[in-house]
């Protein structure tokens, strides 16, 4: 048999369980107001390098598919990655930052490549002591891709207004960078992490230096916050009562 006080205890707590309940179900009827906030958030180095005074930036191992622009001749996208974090790098770490080239094997994975400690070995890198390596695989892909256009349209002798929807031609960008620390000194990963963003372009059939920009512009911040802290920006919702 149950203690009384025990369940008066229960009883309590399911009284309690039901005005919670209710008091929910009012406000949902009333219903609420929302205001849209900016924000703006400092996030941390997903990898703190303790003890490293310099960093290489390396050649980057350029993959990908092409479907649409099979040439893309506009882009080096070696060139651009690596110009853009040498510049960020200087910037906003304390790294002394230098360029290191690379010499990889054709008949091996790249990925492979960039996690045996034997291919770090063989390259010529001038100052080993308290250094590390970036360096990665990217994938920029461009695709065929076909969409529904829904858009307005008005009648020039009646003025009519009316809503039709037709195909568009439609490219797509893909850019993903597996991305590698390395310790310079012999040579084992520290660290490794993917990312990845794509946009979607309508009536574009050319691969050109700032719509790689668009794409690269989203991931670049997030590459150097690998190593230094950055502020992310964005909206947020705020219910009010």
């Amino acid at each position: 048999m149950p203690c009384p006080a025990k369940k008066f205890a229960m009883n309590k707590k399911a009284s309690q369980f039901l005005v919670l309940f209710y008091v929910c179900l009012l406000l949902s009827a009333c219903g609420t107001k929302s205001t849209e906030i900016q924000i703006s958030a400092p996030l941390r180095p997903k990898y703190v390098a303790q003890g490293y005074k310099k960093l290489y930036i390396a050649d980057f191992i350029i993959t990908g598919v092409k479907d649409v622009d099979r040439e893309t001749r506009n882009v080096n996208v070696n060139k651009e990655i690596k110009e853009t974090l040498k510049s960020e790098f200087k910037d906003k770490s304390g790294y002394e930052i230098d360029d290191l080239k690379l010499e990889v094997p054709a008949d091996r994975k790249p990925d492979d490549v960039l996690r045996d400690p034997q291919f770090w070995a063989t390259q010529n890198i001038p100052n080993r002591d308290s250094s590390m390596i970036m360096a990665g695989v990217v994938e920029f892909s461009n695709h065929a891709k076909s969409g529904l256009v829904t858009e307005q349209v008005v009648n020039p002798r009646t003025g009519t207004e009316r809503t039709i929807t037709s195909p568009k031609d439609q490219l797509q960008l893909v850019l993903s960078v597996n991305l590698f620390l390395v310790d310079a000194q012999h040579g084992d990963k520290l660290f490794e992490e993917t990312f990845k963003e794509e946009q979607v372009y309508d009536d574009v059939s050319n691969v050109s230096l700032p719509l790689f920009y668009d794409v690269f512009d989203r991931m670049a911040p997030k590459i150097v916050g690998v190593l230094v802290s950055y502020r992310v920006s964005g909206s947020r919702t705020l219910l009010e009562p």
